[in-house]
C-alpha cells in the first residue's frame, strides 16, 4: 500500500511516520509497511522508501520507533517492481515487455540475478539493525520475484527458467539469502501471488507448491494476494468485486503449509473478516484501504461500534494518486496524508453555522464544523441528503458508495446535525435562518450543450436515467453524449436493461475521470454488453430519429436512436445563490464553486469546516 510520502530520495519523512502512526493507534495488530526499494536506481512509480544503503537506518528507527511506541509490532516489505516500473530501463527475467506500450525489458544474467539476491539480503539486515521485527519479500502481483514464477514472462532456458523448480529458484535463493543475513530468529514473511488470473499464467497450483517450499526454506508466514498489472482488478480490487474474493486461494494454501496464511481482498468488513479466521480459512486478514478510509477500524471493531467505520468503497482514488507519484488522498477520508497537520480543535467563539446543500461537501463540512462545537444545520432541495452519492449509487459497478452516503446519515444523526429536507434555500429562507457562517455547497448542475436539437422531448439528462426516474424499454435505442463516468455509467445501466447503446464522445478515449482499474472494468463490461463506444467525435446535431456526428478530420455521420441522453459535464450551482446574498460570512465549497472529483468535494468541505 504506497503512500507516496516518502522524500524523493527514498527517506521515510516525518509524514510518512505520522502515516504510519495514525494507523498504529487505531488499534492495529500489525503493520507492514508498503513496498520498499531494494535496489539503487531511480523510483519505480513515484517516491518510495528506499533500502540499498544505511543512510537510510535513522530515518527508518524514527518509522519503527514511533508505531512500536504504540504497542504495534512493524515489518516491512521488500520490493522489486522488475519490468512493472516507469523506468525507461526495466529489468526481467526474459526481454517480454509489459505491453505493446512499454519498453523491452533487460534480461537479467546469472551475474546480474546474484547482485539482486544479496540486494534483497542486505536491505533486510538493514531493516533488521532499524528495529523492524520482519520484512516480507513481495513475490505476488507479477513483480520481479513472481515474473520469474510466471511461464508467460520468464522464458529462459538456463537453471532459472523452465519448470517451476527453475521458476522458483530466484525467490527461494532470496529467502535463504535473507536468513543468512539476518539469523534463524528473524521472521520472514512472504507476500505469494494465488493466481496471476491469466491465461498461460501462474496460477494456484502452482503457487501452492511454491508455497511449500517457502515455508521448507525458511518463511514464517505467508501473505496471499492475485493478480498482476494485466489483471488489476484481483490485485486492488474496485467496489464491483465481492468482498473476501480472493479468500479462496488462502484458504487453499493455508491447507498445504503448516506457517500462519494471511487472507487479503475487500475485508474490510469485519463480518465478512470475523468469517474468514471462524472458518479457518486464514489465520491473519489483511486490510490496507479499510486502514485508508478509517485508521480506528481495528478499535471500533474490537468495541462492537460497528456502525461508526468510516466505510472504504474501493473506489481506488488513493490508487489513481499513487500511480501519478502524488501522496495518497481518499475520498472518505480527508485526514490522509496530512496527519502531520490535521487537528479538529474546538472553537473558541461558537456559532450557527447553515450549510445549504447535502453532499458530500456540505456533509463534510458539516462533519467538522460540528465536531468544534459549533451549531450545525444542513439544508437540501432533494427528499435525501447525498447529493451526486445518489446518482453515483445506481450503476450496477457502483452500489457501494451508498454504504459512505448511509454512514454520513448516522453520522449527522449521532452528532446531533439539525436536517431540513426538500427545502429549496433562497435568500429569504437564509435570512429567516441568520446564521453566523454559511456555507455553499450546492454542488453542480448538468449542462446543457449548445447542440441544434438539444432541446427535443427525446433528450432527457441522463442522470434521469440512473435514478430511475426515465424508464426504459428492451431493444429501445439510445445515444449517450458525452463518455466520462456519467456517460459510462448511464450506458452501463442502459445495456443492462437491453437498450442498444452508443456512446459518443469527443475526447480520444471514454472513462475520463475513472480510476484505472474500475475504467478497465467498466469498458470490458460495455463492450461485452455491445455499447458501441465513438470516440474523437462531435455532436453536430439532434434529430428525431438520429443523432448526427463529425469525425476527426470533418467527414459526418449518423447514429439512428430513439432517445439521447445528456452526460456532457457540469457547471456550478453556488455563484448563482452567492450574488443574492451580502452582508454575511459566505464560505462556497466543493462543486459549488467548480466541478470536481470526490476526492476534492471532501477535501473542500473539510476545510470549510476547520476554517470556520
Amino acid at each position: 500500500m504506497g503512500s507516496g510520502l516518502p522524500d524523493d530520495d527514498g527517506f521515510a519523512t516525518d509524514g510518512t511516520i505520522a502515516y504510519y502512526r495514525r494507523r498504529a493507534q487505531g488499534g492495529i495488530g500489525m503493520i507492514v509497511v508498503e513496498a520498499s526499494l531494494v535496489a539503487p536506481g531511480k523510483s519505480a512509480i513515484g517516491p518510495e522508501i528506499r533500502l540499498h544503503d544505511s543512510k537510510y537506518i535513522p530515518r527508518l528507527r524514527k518509522l519503527v520507533d514511533a508505531v512500536k511506541g504504540e504497542g504495534v509490532p512493524i515489518g516491512i516489505q521488500l520490493w522489486h517492481p522488475g519490468r512493472q516500473t516507469n523506468l525507461s530501463e526495466p529489468v526481467a527475467p526474459s526481454p517480454i515487455p509489459l505491453s505493446p506500450r512499454t519498453p523491452v525489458p533487460r534480461e537479467l544474467t546469472r551475474e546480474d540475478i546474484a547482485t539482486l539476491v544479496g540486494y534483497y539480503a542486505g536491505a533486510a539486515a538493514r531493516c533488521r539493525e532499524a528495529g523492524f521485527d520482519f520484512v516480507e519479500v513481495h513475490a505476488a502481483h507479477c513483480y520481479l520475484p513472481c515474473e520469474f514464477l510466471s511461464p508467460r514472462v520468464n522464458h529462459r532456458t538456463d537453471e532459472y527458467g523452465g519448470d517451476l523448480a527453475n521458476r522458483a529458484r530466484f525467490l527461494l535463493e532470496i529467502v535463504g539469502a535473507i536468513r543468512s543475513a539476518c539469523g534463524e530468529d528473524f521472521p520472514i514473511f512472504c507476500r505469494v501471488t494465488g493466481t496471476e488470473g491469466i491465461e498461460g499464467g501462474f496460477d494456484i497450483s502452482e503457487s501452492v507448491e511454491v508455497s511449500r517450499w517457502l515455508v521448507e526454506a525458511g518463511v514464517s508466514c505467508l501473505s496471499v494476494s492475485a493478480g498482476s498489472w494485466h489483471t488489476l482488478h484481483l490485485t486492488i480490487p474496485p467496489m464491483s468485486m465481492e468482498r473476501g474474493c480472493l479468500v479462496p486461494l488462502a484458504a487453499e494454501i493455508k491447507q498445504a503449509v503448516d506457517v500462519p496464511v494471511i487472507a487479503a481482498g475487500r475485508l474490510d468488513d469485519p463480518a465478512v473478516a470475523e468469517g474468514v479466521l471462524a472458518a479457518g480459512q486464514a489465520d491473519l486478514v489483511a486490510v490496507g484501504r479499510g486502514l485508508i478510509a478509517d485508521p480506528d477500524w481495528p478499535r471500533k471493531v474490537r468495541e462492537g461500534r460497528y456502525d461508526e467505520i468510516t466505510p472504504c468503497i474501493a473506489c481506488n482514488a488513493c490508487l489513481d494518486l499513487i500511480t501519478a507519484a502524488k501522496p495518497a488522498r481518499c475520498a472518505v477520508n480527508p485526514e490522509v496524508s496530512r496527519e502531520l497537520e490535521w487537528e479538529i480543535v474546538p472553537s473558541e467563539a461558537k456559532r450557527r453555522v447553515m450549510v445549504v446543500g447535502g453532499g458530500p461537501s456540505g456533509l463534510e463540512a458539516a462533519r467538522i464544523a460540528r465536531l468544534r462545537g459549533h451549531s450545525v444545520s444542513i439544508w437540501e432541495q432533494d427528499a435525501r441528503l447525498g447529493g451526486k452519492l445518489d446518482v453515483a449509487s445506481r450503476a450496477p459497478s457502483k452500489h457501494p458508495v451508498l454504504a459512505f452516503r448511509d454512514h454520513q446519515e448516522r453520522v449527522m444523526s449521532a452528532l446531533g446535525v439539525e436536517i431540513h429536507l426538500g427545502v429549496e434555500v433562497t435568500p429569504a429562507v437564509i435570512d429567516a435562518e441568520n446564521p453566523d457562517v454559511l456555507i455553499v455547497a450546492t454542488g453542480a448542475a448538468p449542462l446543457v450543450p449548445p447542440i441544434d436539437g438539444v432541446e427535443r422531448d427525446n433528450v432527457i439528462d441522463a442522470q434521469r436515467i440512473l435514478l430511475g426516474e426515465e424508464p426504459v424499454a428492451d431493444g429501445e435505442r439510445v445515444v449517450v453524449i458525452g463518455g466520462s463516468a456519467t456517460g459510462c455509467e448511464t450506458a452501463e445501466v442502459l445495456a443492462e436493461s437491453g437498450c442498444e447503446v452508443t456512446v459518443i464522445e469527443m475526447l480520444p478515449r471514454v472513462g475520463r475521470g475513472i480510476e484505472l482499474i474500475t475504467r478497465r472494468r467498466l469498458l470490458q463490461g460495455l463492450r461485452e454488453s455491445g455499447v458501441t463506444l465513438l470516440t474523437g467525435c462531435r455532436v453536430v446535431s439532434i434529430e428525431p430519429d438520429r443523432v448526427v456526428y463529425e469525425r476527426e478530420g470533418g467527414d459526418t455521420d449518423a447514429v439512428p436512436t430513439d432517445r439521447v441522453a445528456l452526460a456532457i459535464g457540469w457547471v456550478a450551482r453556488g455563484p448563482r445563490l452567492v450574488a443574492q446574498l451580502n452582508g454575511r460570512q459566505i464560505v462556497v465549497v466543493g462543486d459549488a464553486t467548480k466541478p470536481a472529483d470526490f476526492v476534492a468535494a471532501i477535501s473542500a468541505g473539510a476545510e470549510a469546516g476547520l476554517a470556520v
